[in-house]
């Protein structure tokens, strides 16, 4: 018998498209994910889509076991989420990722090709309006929470809403696991980092609002110009196979914190105030809708989703030099403590709220 083709390899894709009678006329392995093995296939028209194959390791690292259960949820996330957004925001320029079919048995996924550009390196691109951008995936992600609390992540049961991607929800928590050890390594308690991963990450196995994308960042969010004006620009939201249910507050407080970061060290273009402004506008018109309420625990939640993200993630990912990360740090610890400590006026002070606008304090005077 026929071994099956090896999807980790462009010889190996390209056996599978030969024998599934699929016509192309280029495969080209892209670099630059960690966890799968993605392709561009150009057809003979010139046509391109993306194919994402999930192993039981991670692409970077074979002898990181990484269950490929997680295909199963991007595809069946991108299945059930974009008819309800496109009832919400039917003439969003934002979307999710469009899904053409899966192969369960190969754990290989074909895409629709959103372009070759993530927000996150386009920041600087001069012909984009960053503050417009913003806004409208704050009102994108808003739409995503407000919509989809009554839908289930089951595989096999749609009425069952306890079911959640045990991966996305083991993951999503590295950084609050790792907190401590950042902040040993920049002169603060080690005891600290502990705690709040004790009392905020292990929220992450229960917290279950709403299906959230799981890993919303720039980095996720490809930008292509809809035509030669290079006026309007097309948004594709990709990588969902961290899709959980959870808390709206951690999509919000990732974003916030890449966009923070972006604004710190690319250009001060605006891109957080915009976003976390037009998402709390938009989460406080639809509260008919949905019947959540963003409140000050909400606001302290996604709080201490940024600060951790803020404290943790520049040490793995360069954004400056170590000075310049041992600041980001600070801020990180100074935004947690003011959340522990009940700190109003410090966290009111902080680089957080200083960028929101009167959004975030205006929910929290009020509450």
């Amino acid at each position: 018998m026929t071994s099956p083709p090896n999807l980790t390899t462009e010889e190996g894709l390209s056996a599978y498209l030969t024998t599934h009678s699929i016509p192309y006329s280029n495969i080209t392995l892209l670099t630059g994910g960690t966890a799968n093995y993605v392709y561009r296939v150009t057809s003979p028209s010139g046509q391109t889509n993306i194919y994402k194959h999930a192993a039981p390791y991670l692409h970077s690292n074979h002898s990181f076991a990484f269950d490929p259960v997680r295909m199963d949820y991007e595809n069946h996330a991108l299945a059930v989420v974009p008819p309800l957004l496109q009832q919400q925001l039917p003439e969003s320029n934002v979307h999710a990722v469009a899904r053409f079919h899966y192969d369960k048995q190969r754990r290989l996924l074909c895409l629709e090709d959103g372009g070759e550009r993530e927000l996150k390196k386009a920041y600087t691109d001069g012909r984009l309006d960053i503050p417009k951008i913003g806004e409208q995936l704050g009102k994108w992600i808003a739409a995503l929470h407000m919509s989809t609390t009554k839908t289930s992540l089951s595989l096999s049961n749609p009425q069952d809403l306890k079911a959640n991607n045990a991966i996305g929800v083991a993951i999503y928590r590295h950084a609050y696991s790792n907190l401590s050890t950042a902040l040993a390594n920049y002169g603060h308690d080690a005891e600290f980092g502990k705690r709040i991963d004790e009392v905020f990450g292990s929220r992450l196995a229960t917290e279950n609002e709403c299906i959230c994308n799981g890993d919303f960042w720039p980095g996720n969010v490809l930008v292509k110009f809809r035509d030669e004006t290079e006026k309007d620009v097309d948004l594709t939201v990709v990588d969902w196979e961290m899709t959980r249910r959870g808390t709206s507050a951690t999509d919000v407080g990732q974003f916030a914190a890449e966009a923070f970061l972006l604004d710190r060290f690319r250009g001060g273009k605006g891109l957080l105030p915009a976003f976390l402004n037009e998402y709390v506008k938009t989460r406080e018109a639809g509260v008919a809708k949905d019947g959540v309420v963003i409140g000050r625990e909400w606001i302290r939640r996604m709080a201490i989703h940024w600060a951790t993200h803020v404290a943790f993630w520049p040490m793995r990912v360069e954004w400056s030099d170590q000075e310049g990360t041992r600041k980001l740090v600070d801020v990180g610890v100074g935004v947690l403590k003011a959340v522990v400590d009940d700190d109003c006026e410090s966290l009111r002070g902080s680089e957080l709220f200083c960028g929101a606008g009167e959004s975030l304090k205006m929910i929290w005077e009020r509450t």
